[in-house]
């Protein structure tokens, strides 16, 4: 699995942003086009004071769930909170480790060596820095990343495990069963006894398997149940990586735009 981390990370790295200049050449085409700004609507009272940018925020990421999606469908809402949570604290994880990381590379200090538990080592090898990054969990990792903070690293990444697990439970369930974006239950009363069948996509079906089995690998490396688990754990992540310009996946960088817009939109009336 060394081996394979060694050859595939640099191609890993050729595809993603590849991909992700392909996508991102949307956001240069949008720059050049000229758009006319739209304001509050006519018919809003505007002696109304602007509700704020956080309220704005609040409004746009609860209002959807809190108004359907709950109502419509408990599992998956469920599931989606609980994954949200999690994938969030971990991304950020991650990112955080990647970066001590590479900051204590450019001082020239030792890393640890994961496939031989050895504290020090010069192994800038591709898999042993991403069994670093992505085992950032383990004793050895994560007294290397954080010294003295690890123990409040580990117990908080500790939960994001189990809402991950708990939650990809859940979205899983609810695609397997075809459950998925479907109206189980009425929304209000004007929708009383609506109910629309969901539906499977193998694309989504085939990213949250991947998901699930980099959640289940990082519990298995955390628990030191299976020996070297962390390459592992490393090699699905990796592929999670490439996958994401490519993927539904990449909605992820689209949503820090669309809130931004979204919340001021709410924030001064300009929607309902």
């Amino acid at each position: 699995m060394e081996t394979f981390l060694n050859i595939y990370a640099p191609i890993a790295l050729i595809i993603f942003f590849g991909g992700l200049a392909l996508r991102m050449g949307r956001w240069a085409k949008a720059l050049v086009i000229h758009r006319s700004v739209r304001g509050r609507n006519a018919t809003f009272p505007v002696h109304m004071a602007d509700l704020g940018l956080f309220k704005g925020a609040t409004d746009v990421l609860a209002g959807p769930v809190q108004r359907f999606h709950k109502p419509a469908n408990r599992v998956w809402s469920r599931g989606y909170m609980l994954y949200h949570i999690a994938i969030i604290t971990e991304v950020t994880g991650y990112s955080l480790s990647a970066l001590i990381l590479f900051v204590r590379m450019a001082m020239g200090q030792p890393v640890p060596n994961i496939a031989h538990h050895t504290a020090q080592s010069f192994n800038y090898a591709p898999s042993n820095l991403l069994a670093i990054v992505f085992g950032n969990g383990e004793s050895l990792a994560s007294q290397f990343l954080f010294g003295s903070f690890a123990p409040i690293f580990v117990n908080v990444t500790w939960v994001a495990v189990g809402f991950a697990v708990v939650g990809n439970l859940h979205l899983v369930y609810t695609l397997l069963t075809r459950r998925n974006s479907a109206v189980l239950a009425d929304i209000d009363a004007a929708s009383k006894g609506v109910r629309i069948k969901g539906r499977i996509t193998w694309d989504r079906l085939a990213v949250r398997l991947l998901i699930f089995s980099i959640i289940w690998t990082e519990l298995f490396a955390r628990l030191e149940l299976i020996n070297g688990i962390v390459f592992v754990h490393a090699a699905l992540g990796l592929a999670l990586f490439t996958l994401f310009p490519f993927t539904y996946l990449f909605h992820m960088v689209f949503n820090i735009v669309a809130l931004y817009y979204g919340a001021k939109r709410s924030s001064i009336r300009a929607v309902a």
